[in-house]
């Protein structure tokens, strides 16, 4: 049997010090984001429900559309102002209101469909709308909101 040495990868680090001395010949020590990815790669698996298992990408079976706490309006893309969506896993007969996940009202990417977010979220939304009239007055409310803190993430 022939042996083959490990390929070098052009993103790794060599190994330095200490470890060194307890690495394996022809490896090589990876990035603390590599190895945060490989964490997270592992920890893949057949998710909880509840969990959030991707981000900017389409919802697909067995998941519901989510979306984080920060204001935003009908149009406000991912990553504006700290505003993120996400999928979350939710298999057939998990009811999403036991990980404190609701229906939310605030109208965002309405061509989406129903979408989700955490019960604090949705009742703000809803008392917005009480106290204000109508959606369009909350997003007038929430731009002019937007404008006063300029770039700064909303979170």
């Amino acid at each position: 049997m022939i042996k083959r040495r490990a390929k070098k990868s052009l993103h790794a680090k060599p190994v330095k010090g200490k470890a060194k001395a307890k690495a394996k010949p022809g490896l090589v020590a990876k990035s603390k984001a590599r190895q945060r990815k490989r964490v997270h790669r592992v920890a893949r698996g057949k998710p909880k429900p509840g969990h959030i298992v991707g981000h900017s990408r389409r919802r697909r079976k067995g998941e519901i559309l989510c979306h984080n706490h920060v204001l935003h309006t009908a149009v406000t893309a991912n990553g504006v102002h700290g505003f993120h969506w996400f999928t979350v896993s939710a298999p057939a007969g998990w009811d999403p209101a036991s990980e404190e996940w609701e229906v939310c009202p605030c109208g965002w990417r309405p061509e989406l469909g129903k979408h989700y977010a955490k019960a604090g979220h949705v009742q703000w939304w809803r008392e917005q709308v009480k106290e204000r009239g109508s959606l369009e007055a909350v997003y007038r409310d929430v731009r002019r909101r937007q404008r006063e803190y300029g770039d700064r993430d909303m979170g």
